[in-house]
């Protein structure tokens, strides 16, 4: 019997949401840890097969590509460490909610809408990133088939990059950068429309209360007048 009473308590923290919060959270921050590895494994392969792709080039040729590619793997560790952090915060958040008197869905699914709109944040100008590093030392060096093939940084296929130069990639972080503003705005758009939505609704049933208290007053202070 203790079995299925600790079966009941379980379901029962459930609907109090507490296990829900908590298991959400560990759930962030182990794809938080997850995006970080990723992120810094990509980043590394990426180094060591332009490095290794370039073994052929001239002298400059090479040196451009190592630096790139150093550069690159600077980016995916970077973008790592920003994305583990942030899923950390959120998940943090998430378990904070747990401090109110009451579960409810909603906070938990504002917090994950503003956390994808983050995300693609990231992505899209980390793409920009990739963008500016190819600008870089693309000339000269992309026309190589294989270096074209090592030099896609994993989140986007820049071999349709070749012969563009600094300019062009400059152009490309800052369209990254709108676009990635434009996403994240999006995004917590929609977080804020669903608060405003909750907000409503408690207010409404705020009022609901206060009319049905002060009419259960009413009566009763009727029945009171008529009894005396």
């Amino acid at each position: 019997m203790g079995f299925f009473r600790g079966i009941i308590s379980w379901i029962d923290s459930l609907e109090a949401g507490s296990q829900f919060r908590k298991w959400t959270s560990i759930l962030l921050k182990i794809l938080g840890v997850i995006a970080l590895i990723a992120a810094t494994v990509s980043g590394i392969r990426v180094c060591v097969a332009a490095i290794r792709a370039s073994d052929n080039l001239e002298a400059g040729a090479e040196t451009i590509v190592i630096i790139v590619s150093i550069l690159a793997m600077c980016v995916f560790v970077i973008i790592g460490i920003i994305l583990i952090m942030l899923f950390w915060n959120r998940a943090n958040k998430i378990r904070a909610l747990g401090e109110e008197s009451h579960f409810t869905l909603m906070p938990i699914a504002v917090i994950l809408i503003r956390l994808i709109g983050e995300i693609g944040f990231l992505v899209i100008v980390g793409t920009g990133m990739q963008g500016l590093l190819a600008g870089l030392g693309i000339q000269g060096v992309i026309s190589d088939s294989r270096i074209s093939d090592v030099l896609q940084f994993g989140l986007s296929d820049l071999s349709m990059l070749e012969g563009i130069g600094f300019i062009t990639g400059i152009i490309a972080l800052v369209v990254a950068i709108i676009s990635g503003a434009l996403v994240l705005i999006f995004w917590y758009f929609i977080a804020e429309l669903i608060n405003l939505f909750v907000d409503m609704a408690t207010n409404l049933k705020k009022i609901e209360s206060s009319v049905s208290t002060a009419e259960v007053v009413s009566e009763t202070a009727e029945e009171t007048n008529s009894d005396a």
